[in-house]
């Protein structure tokens, strides 16, 4: 079921609050009154959506996760391709288009948990792919992965060293040598 424009207009407001105000302090040290008046919402409006700011991040992280995911089963090649370079288009695009959430939720050292739901889905991903044949074939997946978001955090990081083509190019071959696709 769609949304009332309304809602998703609040939570995108609130969204945005959390992102800044987790690049100014500490996660935990964040209030709901800290994320209502950054949104400039009423304070029972958030509580029609959300139990607290864990609540808050966590749903949000989810939501990304749950787009990021949508986005790759689509975007998955068949068994015989030899790039993935769409999917790495579409998913970057995504992290670029929210880059403010995205780098909030990966530079904050306190939880972990959105890195952690990243390297679970491209696990998943990966052995969507190609389904590992031996155990150890996981610590590859696992490897590529914490790669990938290392990459993809650095990257959105800094002044950008290697344009935006260059850095999916480079995960893509990374990325295929490691599934053995090529």
């Amino acid at each position: 079921m769609q949304e009332d424009k309304r809602i998703r207009r609040t939570k995108k407001l609130l969204r945005q609050a959390l992102a800044s105000l987790m690049q100014e302090k500490e996660f935990q040290n964040i209030t709901v009154t800290d994320v209502v008046r950054r949104a400039d919402i009423n304070r029972g409006t958030f509580y029609a959506y959300y139990r607290d700011v864990f609540d808050l991040r966590e749903k949000v992280e989810n939501e990304i996760v749950d787009v990021l995911r949508d986005l790759i089963s689509h975007a998955l090649p068949g068994p015989d391709a030899t790039t993935i370079r769409p999917l790495i288009e579409q998913s970057v695009a995504y992290l670029e288009e929210n880059h403010d959430l995205t780098y909030a939720l990966m530079s904050d050292r306190s939880m972990g948990s959105f890195e952690q739901k990243l390297m679970n889905l491209m696990e998943e991903c990966s052995c969507l792919l190609r389904p590992p044949r031996e155990p150890e074939d996981y610590f590859s997946i696992w490897f590529a992965a914490a790669g990938c978001i290392g990459v993809m955090k650095k990257w959105m990081t800094r002044e950008k060293p290697a344009g935006r083509d260059a850095v999916i190019r480079r995960m893509d071959d990374m990325l295929c040598s490691i599934l053995h696709m090529a």
